[in-house]
């Protein structure tokens, strides 16, 4: 009785794990294997992490029960990593669907060519009254249209632009619903196909509104209107965009990443604000004034050119570049600049000219700025008290600084690196090392580096370059006019 209990085990354990790698397949992790050809271990082992990565998991590459119990949570039914592919449905015989995959916000792919979206309710769902899917509906609608200038509008007509309804199993889109659990809906990416910008909700599951008890109806539509326009899954932990449902909030709100990524696509709105102030972060952190009669319109003369003394991600989430006594503030997505101010002393009070290295620590709101033998801590734009603060040893002088996802924060000074914390008077054992000890392929005295959407990235001159860590390689190196400071070259027609 016992062996067989243990033989059933592990043939159930066997189950799971061949069902997780199927996951892994399903949503981009993996390759689809093909010819009952299993995966390797090292491409295995990679899909693991990347998953556990994306769900914000311990990073381990090891299938543990942490993530299968991660991989039975219901979510999206788009994938996360994207293969984008055409496929024909089952029969062969209905219309072509392209099939939009999402894209992260940082790879765009699709948009809509224009502001005003339409949108039809094919059908309805038999949990819910009428009038309270349509409520759930433009509610959803309503948090994108609030940050960008795009409005909705629903209509009869049958060639909206996205088309509503509540399905089941094989509904021949090419994406079959799996019943209650496990996938909850899907759309596709706007584009120039039929099923373009189509949203569509397993009607097996339980819709509900305002309760905790099943799955709510706004919560998912407004991520799944994300992916109708255009949005891919974030793996920011706390996005509208993160692929798995997490349950009931009456205070929803799009994440910045949401807010980002779709501004990165059209725009925000351009009526004004109610106030322009800083939300009051709290009694340690001033409001930093934002006049702006001493900024600076970006100007090609002002920024093709400039090689910067280092780049960092702010306390806003914005990145910004510090040169000379400027300080830089790039768009939302992260190309080009939106502002130069002439004093960087008007963002970071009492910063000095001409800074060393400047890095964020986003797991503490702590903002520093490294110059000769010194260092400034903020916290969010404010100066904290008792700073600046001295630095000893081989950290004075560094010339760049660059913050892990793990929050260890490493200096960089001529051709070697080291860790760095705020008691540390000399590095620790074993520092500093050779820059291409840490980052394999990459040249000595770099001049910044940042750590920006899960890459590394190092400049040097007129180029910058990509550092895969997954990988331990660079991906490339290329001028960072065009990619950081938005000067591209347009060719005459």
């Amino acid at each position: 009785m016992i062996r067989n209990v243990c033989a059933f085990t592990f043939l159930l354990k066997r189950h799971f794990v061949f069902q997780a790698y199927s996951y892994l397949e399903r949503f981009g992790y993996l390759d689809e294997s093909k010819e009952g050809r299993q995966h390797d271990e090292t491409s295995r082992s990679n899909a693991i992490r990347e998953f556990q990565e994306m769900a914000g998991l311990k990073v381990t590459g090891v299938m543990n029960q942490e993530t299968i119990e991660k991989m039975l949570a219901p979510r999206c039914g788009l994938p996360d990593v994207i293969r984008p592919v055409d496929r024909i449905p089952p029969s062969g015989g209905e219309k072509k669907l392209q099939r939009n995959h999402p894209l992260a916000f940082n790879a765009p792919g699709y948009k809509w060519n224009k502001n005003a979206i339409t949108y039809k309710l094919v059908g309805f769902s038999r949990q819910l009254p009428q009038d309270s899917q349509r409520r759930a509906i433009s509610n959803a609608l309503r948090k994108w249209s609030d940050v960008t200038p795009l409005t909705f509008s629903e209509t009869t007509a049958a060639d909206a632009d996205i088309l509503i309804n509540w399905v089941w199993g094989d509904h021949r889109d090419g994406s079959p619903f799996d019943g209650r659990g496990g996938t909850l809906a899907h759309a596709f990416f706007p584009g120039d196909s039929d099923i373009s910008g189509d949203t569509h909700f397993d009607e097996q599951e339980e819709w509900t509104e305002n309760t905790k008890t099943g799955t709510n109806l706004e919560i998912v539509a407004a991520h799944e209107f994300g992916h109708a326009l255009g949005l891919g899954h974030s793996n920011v932990q706390g996005a509208l965009m993160l692929p798995f449902y997490g349950g009931y909030d009456p205070n929803y709100q799009l994440h910045s990443d949401d807010i980002r990524g779709v501004q990165t696509l059209y725009g925000g709105r351009s009526a004004p604000r109610p106030t322009t102030r800083r939300p009051d972060p709290g009694p340690t952190t001033r409001v930093i004034s934002r006049t702006t009669t001493k900024d600076l319109q970006p100007d090609k003369n002002d920024i093709c050119n400039v090689n910067f003394d280092d780049i960092a991600n702010g306390p806003d989430n914005r990145l910004y570049a510090f040169r000379l006594n400027r300080l830089y503030k790039f768009n939302l997505d992260g190309v080009g600049i939106e502002k130069i101010y002439k004093n960087s002393q008007r963002i970071f009070p009492k910063a000095p000219k001409n800074i060393g290295a400047a890095v964020y620590d986003q797991r503490n709101n702590k903002f520093y700025i490294f110059k000769a033998d010194k260092f400034w801590r903020y916290t969010g734009f404010a100066l904290d008290v008792g700073y600046p603060k001295k630095l000893h040893g081989w950290y004075r002088g560094v010339d760049a600084a660059i913050a892990e996802d793990n929050g260890e924060i490493r200096l960089l000074k001529g051709g070697e690196a080291s860790v760095w914390r705020e008691d540390f008077r000399e590095p620790p054992r074993g520092y500093p090392v050779p820059i291409s000890t840490l980052w394999p392929g990459l040249r000595s005295e770099l001049e910044a580096a940042v750590r920006y959407r899960r890459m590394s990235y190092f400049f040097k001159g007129a180029n910058y370059f990509r550092y895969n860590d997954q990988q331990r390689k660079v991906d490339y190196r290329k001028e960072k006019a065009g990619p950081w400071l938005g000067c591209y070259v347009v060719e005459p027609k």
